[in-house]
């Protein structure tokens, strides 16, 4: 039986060395992305933005990020139902309009 116990320590020690090269990095979590559910305040805006007629309604807001697009911008929410229900009434779209595409912003 003592042979059974090297083994079991060798094998030990090879999973220990096998997960020590492994590498765990968190994926989607890089340090220029704000990470996904955070609540982020906007800051500025671009010129060339589509929301840049409505910039008084929308930078120093509070918005909730959903996700990011491809296309180089951002799907948020607006944390405060009030700067939701302002930003709906300017460009005459429905209250019901919730989740927006911002392309441009700068957030803190």
């Amino acid at each position: 039986m003592a042979y059974m116990k090297d083994y079991t320590e060798t094998i030990r020690r090879s999973v220990k060395r096998d997960f020590a090269k492994a590498n765990f990095k968190r994926l989607g979590q890089s340090p220029k992305v704000p990470r996904l559910k955070h609540i982020r305040r906007v800051v500025g805006m671009t010129d060339t933005s589509g929301y840049a007629k409505f910039r008084r309604l929308v930078v120093g807001k509070l918005v909730r990020i959903l996700g990011r697009w491809d296309g180089g911008g951002w799907f948020v929410q607006f944390v405060n139902d009030d700067d939701r229900r302002a930003l709906n009434r300017a460009a005459g779209w429905s209250n019901d309009k919730e989740v927006y595409l911002f392309d441009g912003i700068k957030l803190d």
